[in-house]
């Protein structure tokens, strides 16, 4: 069964557009929360729960709790606590990996096979079509790189010497530098496992690498990195100790680059100071000190895509991705050793022991369903009035989503609406009284956006209140740069 949940896991991860939109996280989490809350209980049934090794356990433990204070004191937790679940998803596998004996493993590993062949026959479908630089599964030829990175091995551990080569037929059409160059880097570090032809191939790429880099310097895609990285880095000066939360770098970025409004960033492209800015010095710590002993402990076959894979983390976001992030919390976990612990459950803690495992996975089940649901009811939201429909209908199911989970973009979305009845006529001073109440509950939750701040002065000043709309601009100008010049 936990073979089973992990191979899902991973091949769900990486078909569903590496798990980058909602939807598709939970459909995983939920999956997580009924396989693992069943494993328990029925464990707890028995008598006897098999326990995962403890240090990983403790390791991944600590980062998750980590990670989730950032995400609970983030200035954007309505964005923060999805993507803290998402990773938290993903350092599951360090525990739940050394649950698994031979079998289990090679079991795994065929899904994962599977997952990757159904990723390179899209690709070369995508390619037969037209696209010179096939994204198969995913929404970027470079995610799709450092899923290839990542999968190479799983390939070579299967002896499928044809997957191998369709995935770096693949990784030559993605034309991702970072790609090549962390096998480069990987290829030169193991020459012993690897040999000399394939050493030397790894140096000439690396020189390759190298050269395409410079070539690259004065390109408006390097110099954007660097202004994505300097703005990663004073985030996480800023907030050294837990970050701003996990997945807040891109609503955070336009208090950090105020005047480059057009160099707007869903990622930082450097996973080492994405992870800083987003979760704090200690947390990157804690992560890169577990993986440097599972990396020198581990044998030269089982190091090779995690280290390819963070050497392309260092100028791209592929790792930022949950569905590859959580292949490469599976390619580190892989160099743990099965364990042999558990623990015996008495006649009479059976029957609570199995209600709290159902209890706690169906009261997380809950939480990411009615996540997902207030996603969806947002989206029809949107739907509604692209197509011209009704604004009271629109606002009711916007007021249904936030009655779920109070989200920004619904507070926004309400705000505006209400806007607009009050220029079209009808009870005005109302109107803007709601649009205050809503901007209020937008800014609040997302402090980053100028517009929210902006909006809500307006608001202010239409109704009379020259105090609160000074007030709204000194509070703003907190978060927003850009509307410091212009406080009063």
């Amino acid at each position: 069964m936990l073979a089973a949940l992990v191979g899902a896991q991973i091949a769900a991860g990486l078909l569903f557009r590496g798990a980058f939109d909602l939807w598709a996280q939970s459909l995983v989490l939920l999956l997580l929360a009924f396989g693992i809350g069943a494993r328990l209980a029925a464990g707890a049934v028995r008598g006897r729960i098999e326990l995962p090794s403890a240090a990983p356990t403790i390791w991944a433990a600590s980062l998750a709790l980590l990670s989730f204070a950032s995400a609970r004191l983030s200035p954007v937790a309505a964005y923060a606590l999805p993507a803290w679940a998402a990773c938290a998803a993903g350092l599951w596998l360090f525990p739940a990996v050394t649950l698994l004996d031979a079998d289990d493993r090679a079991r795994v590993e065929q899904a994962v096979r599977a997952a990757a062949w159904l990723l390179v026959l899209l690709a070369v479908y995508q390619r037969v079509h037209g696209d010179s630089r096939p994204t198969s599964a995913f929404t970027n030829q470079n995610v799709f790189a450092g899923a290839i990175l990542l999968l190479l091995p799983f390939a070579a551990r299967r002896g499928d010497p044809l997957l191998a080569l369709g995935l770096i037929v693949c990784l030559c059409w993605s034309r991702s530098v970072g790609a090549w160059l962390g096998l480069s880097v990987t290829l030169a570090l193991n020459r012993r496992a690897v040999g000399a032809a394939a050493f030397w191939a790894g140096v000439a790429i690396g020189v390759a690498c190298l050269i395409a880099a410079y070539a690259r310097l004065e390109s408006p895609e390097t110099a954007h990195r660097f202004v994505w990285w300097s703005a990663a880095w004073r985030m996480a000066a800023d907030a050294p100790w837990l970050g701003l939360g996990p997945g807040s770098f891109a609503y955070a970025l336009p208090a950090y680059v105020p005047t480059r409004p057009d160099l707007s960033s869903i990622f930082a492209h450097q996973h080492l100071l994405e992870t800083a800015a987003e979760r704090g010095w200690p947390y990157l710590a804690l992560w890169l000190a577990g993986l440097s002993v599972l990396i020198l402990r581990a044998k030269p076959a089982l190091r090779v895509g995690v280290v390819a894979a963070l050497v392309h983390g260092l100028v791209d976001y592929p790792l930022s991705v949950p569905g590859v992030f959580w292949l490469f919390c599976l390619s580190a976990a892989w160099t743990l050793p099965e364990s042999d612990e558990a623990a015996a459950v008495r006649s009479s803690r059976k029957v609570p022991a199995t209600v709290l495992a159902l209890g706690a996975a169906a009261a997380f089940g809950a939480w990411v369903e009615r996540g997902w649901r207030a996603d969806r009811l947002r989206a029809a939201a949107v739907e509604r009035l692209e197509e011209g429909g009704s604004p009271l209908s629109a606002d009711a199911l916007l007021a249904s989503s936030e009655a779920l989970v109070p989200h920004p973009e619904a507070a926004r979305l309400r705000a505006e609406i209400a806007l607009s009845l009050a220029a079209a006529g009808g009870a005005p001073a109302r109107r803007l009284e709601e649009t205050v109440k809503h901007l209020e509950s937008a800014a609040a939750l997302d402090p980053y956006r100028v517009s929210n701040w902006s909006l809500l002065e307006a608001a202010y000043r239409k109704l009379g209140r020259d105090a609160d709309a000074a007030d709204a601009r000194r509070r703003g100008s907190r978060t927003c740069p850009a509307l410091r010049a212009e406080v009063r």
